[in-house]
């Protein structure tokens, strides 16, 4: 098996798109996953003759990747795959902020940060394959495979409403790379985020079908479609569907006019190479503060989850420490019983 190295030639195709967006919504979380945060590697190498299946869905709290491939004959490919959960949206996972409006410390839920990579290489040849295996009838009677060779990759980041899909067909022979990359990273008070999908393909297919695609919703349709939307009882559930609902179970008017729609396909014997990449970055929380966070308020009263980390500069100066630390500093020893700016008596007494 060859090195894991995905080539880039003449014929790559890139698509970079990059954007300074803030559309956090109720709909930016992998539907019914329940994430928790783990790091999770596999790799494999495999070769043989004989019939292969493998089937691998990786799931965070806002991304998901599906490898799926299956054929009889010739079969040596190797992958790598690996995954982490960094954080989930959780009721430790917070920051305070201004609210600008009121001038009142408000309470932000943190987003969730994910990330999922994927590597493979593949050489395939599919031919008709039988094997007598088992006992009795089965030892005089093979079982015969003739499948033809499917190899199927999708990769969605629900954030940035965005999806890559890859997909061989009904190939007599396959052979390539291909690598993914998606990440999730949430912006908070202090750092922005970022929104990234990558898939890098290079196929030969012979006698095959090749499908590549790229989808990204436009998030304000939904929100326009749906922001005046009362109140009503789901038939079906019985429950109380409102605007969030309808967020949550789904954006589908968002894909009518998306803002990213690729659909390329090649039938027959076909050499493809293209990189699809898609960068946003998802800016950071706005919001004012005095140059002291205690002119907002009472400096103890300040709400952090860390008071010393987050105001430790600023905090030596409203407790003393500072004036104190200063004091024992001095040289000659400064007798701190006297005035900070002393008399005509004491300026000259250390």
């Amino acid at each position: 098996m060859r090195h894991y190295v995905v080539g880039i030639g003449s014929a790559l195709i890139l698509l970079l798109l990059t954007a300074s967006v803030s559309w956090a919504t109720q709909w930016d979380f992998n539907p019914d996953q329940v994430s928790v945060k783990h790091k999770h590697d596999m790799t494999s190498d495999v070769s043989g003759t004989g019939y292969s299946m493998e089937y691998m869905k990786v799931n965070t709290n806002n991304l998901s990747m599906l490898e799926y491939a299956h054929g009889s004959g010739t079969m040596d490919y190797a992958d790598i795959l690996n995954s982490e959960q960094k954080s989930t949206v959780s009721s430790d996972n917070y920051y305070w902020m201004i609210d600008l409006t009121t001038g009142q410390w408000v309470k932000k839920q943190a987003a969730a940060n994910s990330v999922i990579t994927y590597t493979k290489q593949y050489d395939n040849i599919q031919s008709p394959v039988a094997f007598a295996y088992g006992t009795g009838w089965y030892a005089s009677h093979p079982v015969g495979y003739n499948s033809l060779l499917k190899d199927k990759n999708e990769a969605k980041s629900y954030q940035e409403a965005a999806s890559m899909h890859r997909q061989v067909e009904y190939a007599r022979a396959l052979k390539g790379d291909i690598a993914i990359e998606i990440n999730c990273t949430g912006p908070n008070d202090v750092a922005d985020g970022k929104g990234f999908l990558k898939m890098k393909i290079d196929d030969d297919v012979t006698q095959g079908t090749l499908h590549i695609g790229e989808l990204m919703a436009n998030p304000k349709l939904i929100k326009t479609k749906y922001a005046s939307v009362p109140n009503k009882i789901n038939k079906t559930t019985g429950k109380v569907e409102s605007y969030s609902d309808l967020l949550s179970y789904g954006h589908f008017e968002a894909w009518k006019d998306p803002i990213i729609e690729i659909d390329s396909n090649y039938v027959g014997d076909f050499h493809v190479q293209k990189t699809m990449t898609l960068d946003i970055k998802k800016s950071k929380s706005t919001w004012g503060e005095d140059w002291l966070p205690c002119c907002s308020g009472g400096f103890f009263d300040i709400p952090s989850k860390n008071f010393d980390k987050d105001f430790g500069s600023q905090k030596g100066i409203f407790d003393c420490t500072c004036r104190n630390t200063s004091i024992s500093t001095m040289k000659p020893a400064w007798n701190a019983s006297m005035a900070q700016f002393p008399t005509e008596k004491y300026k000259k007494i250390p």
